[in-house]
């Protein structure tokens, strides 16, 4: 089988990479369209191919978003051009930058192939988009022949955007395997007895870092003994969240690690923590949380999205969302009781094992493949989270089986 899997800015590259690598060794011959590579990311492709026909001007542009729109669209003429040549059977997109765009080549093309999507996150981070990204966003997600999602509240998001429920598989995120950190990218480690706080990941206001600032400033004793680690690019201006902490007594227990993070330095920033904190006030699919679980540590983050559904809400200790006082109390219990840090970490270790491996994660998505291509009479699959879905018969789905391609 033949497939196309689409992110034309790479925004979850490691998930991309993992995917199209899974997808590969189940016996798929798999292509990954993105954009150029940017410096100090790899891919390694393991079995499928890479080309980049998204944005090969506008990534090293000063002038990025008037000109990243015009390349979007000669992006999707390349890809419209590719799928004409390859005749894949399935184009599998990962992310909508431009529904109104996006929605054009999935309208010219959904005869010559199967269209599948991942949507990783639903309105509410939609939402946080600007307008233009959001125009036809609904148009362009009901010309999808399934949806995969990764958590019950995008399910629910899809079928609030008139989606049919046989459309939607709920497949978790599986664990995202970090390359082990070498000696160039060791971090120094803490004093004796200090306990490190890492938070980690593209800095953006949702993401609630004010949240963890505040926690720690306001309602923290002066003498706990931690060390708070701020590691990612950031999206917005960090400067009066800086000047604050600089004015602070705490100013010296804080460390900034600001910019892009190469994986395997992302690796030790996690290898030498005590505690990860997601203290989102908002997120569905999480890559960050699938990306930690593997290294074993203790994670306090709030229950919104995944955080909040099987398998992780029993492996997470849990928080409201916008609420530093009750993230004060977690981190401080975390903090004082060692005891209590080693099972939260054994917990989220188990996790590990809890989430679908990507072998599975792949074989679900090639069934759904099948079954929208019409190759498997008996429904496109089950969901690896909650229980078989119900699928309805195919003749009664909105696309119709092309006759076979030679």
């Amino acid at each position: 089988m033949k497939v196309l899997v689409v992110d034309p800015s790479l925004f979850t590259l490691p998930y991309d990479r993992a995917f199209c690598s899974a997808l590969a060794a189940a016996g798929a011959e798999v292509t990954l369209v993105g954009r150029p590579l940017r410096a100090l990311e790899a891919i390694e492709p393991r079995g499928f191919a890479f080309l980049p026909l998204f944005y090969r001007r506008s990534e090293g542009s000063a002038r990025r978003g008037i000109l990243k729109g015009l390349e979007h669209a000669a992006g999707l003429l390349s890809l419209a051009r590719l799928i004409d040549r390859v005749r894949p059977d399935i184009v599998h997109v990962q992310w909508l930058a431009l529904p109104l765009l996006d929605r054009l080549l999935l309208a010219a093309t959904d005869t010559k192939t199967r269209l599948v999507m991942t949507a990783h996150n639903s309105g509410s981070v939609h939402m946080a988009r600007s307008r233009l990204q959001n125009l036809g966003l609904r148009g362009a997600l009901s010309r999808f022949a399934a949806i995969v999602v990764h958590t019950e509240k995008t399910r629910a998001w899809l079928r609030g955007q008139d989606i049919p429920s046989d459309r939607i598989l709920l497949l978790p995120h599986p664990p995202l395997d970090l390359p082990a950190a070498d000696h160039r990218e060791t971090v120094a480690p803490a004093a004796p007895g200090t306990v490190t706080i890492l938070f980690w990941g593209a800095i953006k206001p949702y993401k609630g870092l004010d949240l963890l600032v505040r926690a720690v400033l306001d309602h923290l004793p002066p003498e706990a003994n931690l060390r708070v680690v701020i590691a990612g690019r950031p999206f917005f201006d960090l400067a009066p969240l800086l000047a604050e902490i600089e004015a602070s007594p705490w100013r010296d227990r804080f460390l900034f690690d600001l910019g892009f993070l190469p994986e395997a330095h992302l690796a030790a920033r996690i290898a030498a923590a005590d505690i990860v904190v997601f203290p989102y006030r908002e997120i569905d699919g999480s890559g960050a949380l699938a990306a930690t679980a593997r290294f074993g540590k203790a994670i306090v983050a709030t229950a919104v999205g995944a955080f909040a559904e099987p398998p992780a809400r029993d492996c997470l200790e849990l928080v409201p969302p916008g609420d530093p006082v009750a993230l004060a109390e977690r981190l401080r219990a975390l903090i004082e009781l060692p005891a209590r840090r080693r099972k939260a970490a054994a917990r989220v270790a188990r996790l590990a094992e809890l989430l679908p491996s990507w072998e599975r994660f792949a074989a679900a998505c090639l069934a759904c493949y099948e079954a929208v291509s019409g190759r498997s009479p008996s429904g496109f699959g089950t969901d690896l989270g909650s229980g078989p879905t119900r699928p309805a018969p195919l003749s009664s789905r909105r696309h119709t089986r092309q006759p076979e391609r030679s």
